[in-house]
């Protein structure tokens, strides 16, 4: 199905009495899950007469920062710095592991695997069998920022043939790893996503915050913040950028004034055009690049700051988890 994001409408919004960070779909069952700030996963059915944001079951002592289906489970990562492993029709627990010695901020399934890897703010990353078993540490980003700050390693990604592994940080590093043997591929720096103020505040802030392969597996998509002129408000123009990983060099960049940062990134099903959300002084927004100029091709402004968002391609759908609860956008033109 071919998708026209200058026709991205908004449907419905499955309203949430908090946050939510975390967004998953279920590719075979069609079903969406949510979670976020109080611990709890929801499930959307978006085939349903009427659907409706279902409370599933309670799996983390802390909010629940990141979702992804492996196998026959929902894995869930927290500020709790566990890992845990849950059925996705009954919320059985199968598994659970303290992951990291820190904030579990991303994770990502493999393709046709039981495997998953997870970030830290011990700035690792790990591959986990479906049984929660470590398979294999990578350690490759630096501990501390140039200046001596703590840093964080935001997104990780696996490429669609599940032989690569990608992750970034708030210093705009990336690192490519070989997924079966662990070795590290490639690695550069994206610097313009990061930015130090020595002046108003002794601050770093920034980062690469979502991160994609392209269809083909060859190219990177990269989303954040550009740099920031007012650190204590986080002011900066929101920015997509997308790399050519193996050659290392920047295939193409996009930026809009809007203040905001940039949580999630996804190619088209073509790997044609991306669309990014995220929020920030300037509140909530949806933009999408055609990668031919640096300006967005198309953008709107939900309701609220966004974290994560999913496209279902055969459903002409986008799924955005944030402030506001689960919006359901359409491509149809058709909306309000």
């Amino acid at each position: 199905m071919s998708l026209d994001p200058r026709k991205l409408r908004h449907v419905h919004t499955h309203e949430h009495p908090g946050t939510l960070y975390a967004l998953a779909r279920d590719s075979a069952s069609g079903l969406v899950f949510a979670a976020g700030n109080d611990r709890a996963v929801y499930s959307l059915d978006p085939a349903a007469d009427e659907p409706a944001l279902e409370r599933r079951w309670h799996c983390h002592e802390n909010y629940i920062s990141c979702l992804d289906i492996c196998g026959p489970a929902l894995v869930s990562g927290s500020y709790d710095r566990r890992l845990v492993w849950s059925r996705l029709d009954t919320g059985e627990q199968l598994a659970a592991v303290d992951a990291h010695a820190g904030w579990v901020r991303d994770l990502a399934a493999f393709p046709d695997r039981e495997l998953v890897a997870s970030v830290g703010d011990d700035m690792l990353v790990k591959i986990w069998d479906g049984a929660g078993k470590l398979v294999r540490t990578l350690d490759g980003h630096e501990k501390r920022t140039p200046q001596g700050y703590a840093t964080a390693l935001y997104a990780v990604a696996v490429s669609p043939d599940g032989r690569r592994l990608a992750s970034a940080d708030r210093l705009g590093d990336v690192r490519v790893w070989d997924a079966d043997n662990g070795r590290l591929l490639h690695g550069f720096s994206a610097p313009t996503f990061y930015t130090y103020d020595a002046e108003k505040r002794v601050r770093s802030i920034g980062g690469i915050r979502g991160l994609r392969f392209s269809p083909a597996g060859d190219r990177l998509a990269l989303s954040g913040i550009g740099q920031v002129s007012n650190v204590d408000g986080f002011v900066g123009p929101c920015r997509v950028e997308l790399w050519d990983w193996q050659g290392g060099w920047r295939v193409f960049e996009g930026q809009h004034n809007h203040q905001a940062v940039l949580n999630d990134v996804q190619f088209a099903p073509g790997g044609e055009w991306l669309l990014a959300g995220g929020g920030g002084d300037g509140g909530g927004i949806l933009a999408a690049w055609d990668l031919a100029q640096a300006a967005p091709l198309h953008t709107v402004k939900p309701k609220g700051h966004l974290h994560r968002v999913r496209l279902d391609a055969s459903g002409g759908r986008l799924f955005a988890a944030g402030y506001a609860g689960l919006q359901v956008w359409s491509f149809d033109g058709e909306g309000n």
